[in-house]
């Protein structure tokens, strides 16, 4: 079996990698869901410049985009260079956007200031988010807003479906695939990392989404779009049918939806 590399860096990049042709294909409405109430609390508006880190395929670097207009400027940087990839070719048309390879700790942009800096899913992959806070706060004109999605804990269904691949998991070291650092667990904790990067104004908001599936068979392609891939990584292929069949039951007495608290830290870069 091929060891994932040490580095965080290059680890985040080479799961990303793995995901990258499935990741937010599978028609359920997920990363689209919450990169949009990203965006309406960012609230871009015509002529901004923005900057979308860990942007993914493009959840939310199209809608800043379409809200920015053409005389605006979206840069959204990937670690992953398979999701560069596919992000410059699904934004072919908007001359707006700029995609590049980068790290979202210490983006190297070309001296460009923005009006707000938007991460979805992304702040917890880092291993240092004070730092990478700090160096957005510092790429924003004053005034300028920042705005990350973050996971709340696990509702009950996302939760029992993580114990049902619990129970098949092969020991491995270090945290699961889904587990997050402590910061996360409470909402004062994340607004603690926007305010130890020297951002004012920090506020959370919350939501709680539904995400609905057509059928199992949908459910697990998209778990394997997303950081759900790595549980199934860690279980053997033989207990794959089982574990199906009980996340089948745990979706059918949830109406065929898993429910996800998302968190909205948002802040403002202080006046220089």
């Amino acid at each position: 079996m091929t060891q994932p590399p040490q580095d965080p860096v290059a680890r985040t990049a080479a799961m990303f990698d793995g995901i990258a042709p499935s990741y937010d294909q599978s028609g359920v409405p997920f990363f689209g869901t919450i990169a949009g109430g990203l965006v309406d609390l960012l609230a871009p508006r015509p002529g901004e410049r923005a900057l979308d880190v860990g942007a993914g395929r493009g959840a939310v670097t199209v809608p800043v985009a379409e809200a920015v207009g053409p005389q605006g400027r979206v840069d959204a940087i990937d670690v992953s260079p398979g999701m560069v990839g596919l992000l410059s070719a699904a934004t072919r048309h908007l001359p707006q956007v700029r995609v590049a390879a980068g790290d979202a700790t210490d983006p190297r942009l070309d001296g460009v200031s923005y009006d707000l800096v938007a991460a979805s899913l992304v702040l917890f992959f880092l291993p240092d988010p004070v730092r990478a806070l700090r160096r957005w706060a510092g790429l924003l004109e004053p005034g300028g807003r920042v705005g990350a999605a973050t996971f709340r804990p696990w509702p009950s269904t996302w939760q029992s479906i993580e114990d049902i691949f619990d129970e098949h998991a092969e020991p491995t070291p270090g945290p699961g695939p889904t587990t997050m650092p402590e910061v996360y667990a409470e909402d004062a904790g994340v607004e603690g990392l926007f305010r130890s990067a020297g951002l004012t104004d920090v506020r959370t908001e919350v939501a709680t989404y539904a995400i609905p599936f057509a059928d199992l068979e949908q459910w697990r392609v998209w778990s394997l779009g997303t950081a759900m891939r790595g549980l199934w990584m860690r279980t053997p292929e033989e207990s794959h049918g089982e574990i199906l069949t009980r996340v089948g039951q745990v979706l059918e007495e949830s109406g065929g939806a898993m429910d996800v608290s998302i968190r909205y830290t948002l802040g403002v870069a202080p006046s220089r």
